[in-house]
């Protein structure tokens, strides 16, 4: 290709989102630039259209990367990631800055190795899918030294470029690229993240302000479903929150399902039992919130459910004295005590004891006590609820009354835990394991298309499922989302396929035709006669006549497995006996023969092809344990010459089941 263009940009930083991609943004007068050269060499413009970047006055800072639109505020400007800036040295506060860009067409890369930076690259559970998924939608190239930033779950994790193929710097769009990973640096694998067994005590652990250290509580697989989990927390100094999920590998203060948010020094969280069998352990995470570091131990123990509802039932002493008789209330700290004591009562409390004016509180302290002065209760009383002291009073109101924005940027709440909850339900930004690339990623806004609401899809799921793939019955482009549907639409027209009627002939497996006897036309030829019959009569005299012959004297063919055959059953009878075994044949015959659409049951020798392929087609059906009828069976061994193990393929791929039904 011998289009050249060449160009100097000033350079800005571009939006966030662009940062864990080489996606640029030019000016629309760059695509002009572009059309013009392709014009002018009778050539058509590659896609994708990949770019070299060089720093104008140090050539040996160079980078690559495609273009994400031709949407620039301004004709002499163009937008960069902010890696990319760091990789020119290009300070992005500053102004009037240049980068000279080159149109380049990268080669196909055909390998690459990568070496994970991070030690929470053990995280991504499957390197393939994540780095396939992240890379087909953020990057056009890859060149040599470059270090690559892969999104897998709300994490993301640093890759290195050691190596490639063809050369050292190609193109990643459309291609099978092959990718090795090195292992991580023995200075890198310290392992942030511990496994950490039921009934296990974790002490000595010291965390700063805002800091958060993690651990995977392993349940056992023979622990019961019904069994809950207890987290007992002890703070020996500073103060720390804990937060617990079951899919998020890194809970937060802003992402969890359950939490302990006070300053207590001694806590408990029950975890109720996990409803889904797909998982089996719990993230912990504790998260300092002091100032000065906190050291924090925790373990954890196992109950019930039943005996944390017996505890949560038990009457306390005061309950079970309530309007008993001989007990009375205290007017002061509302105790139910022995009425022969509450004259004594009463005026040692009211000298002594002083019950919280709060409405709803009545908690009762001793006059002048520290514990009383430190008493609070938040001024938003009926809304919250929360009653602590006076040094809860800065971190609840940080925590449950300061307005706080999610990173999806459409939800605005004050409490932490309205906050968790829009994350795990809502939030464009809540984690799934997509069902078409089985990756770890947001779930994104709900789709538009109609369709996809009805199938719980959001925008990741929408796009991720709107690639296509071939049905391999119809070869047509099927949208992987759709493929199911079309699946079924392929059974149910299978599963309504006709056959023509068998002949009624059961040693015959051909169609039947359109005569009384509704034999097919071979073994109806014998019976045909030009004169008129209207009782048929006649007709059933020479089918009398021909079993009779059968019964008697037999066909003479060796091959026949005619039951009513003498030749086959090698037993002639003589005449009166098949006599008296024709009577219910003919009989059952007459009877048929007065119907509108007769269906008797005849058995007549046939020719040896006919009786090789009606004892294959038995033998096919009873080796599906007769799943498909011996009329699909039949059709089965014409379309594969009478091969069975073809033939059974060819049942299962094309013909409908018995006693099924699909519906629509």
């Amino acid at each position: 290709m011998n289009i050249q263009w060449t160009k100097a940009y000033f350079v800005e930083k571009a939006p966030e989102q662009l940062n864990t991609g080489d996606k640029i943004i030019l000016p629309s007068s760059a695509l002009e630039d572009l059309l013009s050269a392709v014009n002018n060499n009778s050539e058509s413009l590659p896609s994708p259209l990949t770019f070299e970047l060089r720093h104008p006055h140090k050539k040996q800072l160079i980078v690559y990367g495609g273009v994400k639109e031709f949407s620039s505020n301004s004709i002499d400007t163009m937008q960069l990631p902010q890696w990319m800036l760091d990789s020119l040295q290009l300070d992005s506060t500053q102004q009037q800055q240049r980068v000279i860009i080159k149109f380049n067409p990268l080669p196909k890369g055909t390998w690459a190795k990568l070496r994970p930076l991070s030690p929470d690259a053990t995280d991504i559970s499957d390197y393939r899918a994540a780095l396939e998924s992240h890379l087909r939608a953020h990057y056009n190239t890859m060149s040599k030294g470059q270090v690559l930033t892969c999104r897998y779950g709300s994490q993301s994790y640093p890759f290195l470029v050691t190596d490639l193929k063809p050369e050292q710097a190609v193109c990643i769009t459309d291609t099978d690229l092959e990718v090795d990973l090195e292992p991580l640096l023995e200075s890198t694998t310290m392992d942030h993240k511990k496994d950490i067994g039921l009934g296990e005590v974790v002490s000595g652990i010291s965390i700063e302000k805002d800091q958060y250290r993690y651990w995977e509580l392993k349940l056992p697989s023979s622990m019961d479903q019904a069994t809950t989990v207890t987290v007992q927390l002890t703070i020996s100094s500073g103060d720390a929150d804990l937060v617990v999920s079951s899919t998020e590998r890194r809970p937060t203060l802003e992402n969890h399902e359950w939490a302990s948010l006070t300053s207590e020094s001694h806590r408990q969280l029950i975890l109720p039992p996990l409803t889904t069998s797909k998982t089996s352990t719990y993230y912990i995470g504790i998260h300092g919130y002091s100032d000065n570091i906190t050291n924090v131990s925790w373990t954890t123990s196992t109950s019930s459910t039943t005996q944390v509802e017996n505890e949560d039932t038990e009457m306390t002493e005061q309950e079970s004295q309530a309007n008993q008789p001989g007990y009375t209330q205290c007017e002061n700290c509302k105790a139910w005590i022995p009425e022969r004591t509450k004259m004594l009562h009463e005026g040692f409390c009211l000298r002594n004891n002083i019950t919280c004016s709060h409405e709803g509180c009545n908690r009762v302290f001793k006059k002048s006590s520290q514990e009383y002065e430190q008493h609070w209760h938040c001024p938003q009383q009926k809304e919250c609820g929360f009653v602590g002291t006076i040094h809860d009073q800065p971190k609840h109101e940080a925590y449950f009354h300061k307005s706080k924005t999610c990173i999806c940027n459409g939800f605005t709440t004050d409490s932490y835990e309205e906050l968790a909850k829009h994350r795990r339900t809502t939030c464009s930004e809540k984690l799934i394991t997509c069902r078409y690339c089985h990756n770890l990623v947001p779930q994104g806004v709900p789709s538009p298309d109609s369709r996809d609401r009805l199938y719980n899809l959001h925008s990741h799921e929408s796009y991720c499922g709107s690639r296509t793939i071939t049905c391999q019955k119809c070869n047509r482009q099927i949208p992987i989302k759709d493929i199911q549907v079309h699946a079924k639409v392929h059974e149910v027209q299978k599963q309504n396929q006709r056959l023509p009627p068998l002949c009624t002939n059961q040693n015959c497996i051909r169609p039947r035709a359109n005569n009384r006897l509704r034999l097919c036309q071979y073994c109806f030829g014998p019976f045909w006669v030009t004169t008129d019959d209207p009782g048929n009569v006649k007709l059933i005299q020479r089918v009398a006549r021909k079993l009779h012959s059968q019964l008697t004297v037999g066909c003479g063919h060796n091959y026949c497995r005619n039951k009513y055959c003498a030749t086959s059953t090698q037993k002639p009878q003589d005449a009166n006996t098949a006599a008296t075994t024709l009577i219910p044949m003919i009989q059952s015959l007459q009877r048929q023969m007065k119907l509108p659409n007769p269906n008797p049951e005849l058995y007549f020798c046939v020719d040896e092809s006919m009786t090789r392929k009606r004892f294959l087609a038995e033998t096919l059906e009873e080796g599906t344990t007769r799943t498909y009828s011996i009329a699909w069976c039949a059709k089965a061994l014409d379309s594969e010459d009478e091969d069975l193990d073809r033939a059974r393929s060819w049942l299962d791929k094309n013909a409908p089941k018995q006693h099924v039904t699909v519906n629509p």
